[in-house]
């Protein structure tokens, strides 16, 4: 449970690599300016991932994204952010000499405790940070019986 948002991240990353050299030749084409000059990545939300004995917290930043395009999913113990960072819009004539910030949809999951429900989960979104809440559920204690001999 621990390493995996570690290793969720890194094949994130690694999409993002491959997607985000043909978004910047498309931007590129699109402002006139040469991609060599574009320093675009796709856009990957941070997120922190903690625990305590009772629950299991999610908090992504998520700057400039409205809260009706955020979406949270949970199946099969795992919990999917995901939505879209949308781009400004570009006025006629307009051309950049710079480029820093990134556009695009988003999607972070993250691996959860067995037995989380949907009924375990709340989530606040409030100034562009999300906050998600998830009970974990109550270890089941191992039933016991007598068995009688034959």
């Amino acid at each position: 449970f621990q390493d995996f948002p570690f290793f969720d991240r890194r094949m994130q990353e690694m999409e993002n690599a491959v997607f985000g050299d043909a978004h910047r030749r498309a931007l590129s084409q699109r402002q006139g300016t040469p991609s060599s000059q574009l320093s675009l990545s796709s856009w990957t939300p941070r997120c922190n991932v903690s625990e305590t004995p009772t629950h299991v917290y999610v908090k992504a930043e998520l700057p400039g994204v409205p809260k009706e395009k955020v979406a949270i999913d949970l199946e099969n113990n795992v919990l999917t952010i995901s939505g879209e960072h949308s781009e400004e819009k570009v006025e006629d004539g307009e051309k950049f000499h710079h480029v820093e910030r990134s556009y695009g949809n988003f999607r972070r999951t993250f691996r959860l405790p067995e037995g989380v429900t949907p009924e375990n989960v709340e989530a606040k979104y409030n100034e562009g940070v999300l906050d998600v809440r998830v009970a974990k559920p109550s270890p089941q204690k191992p039933k016991s019986a007598r068995i009688t001999l034959n």
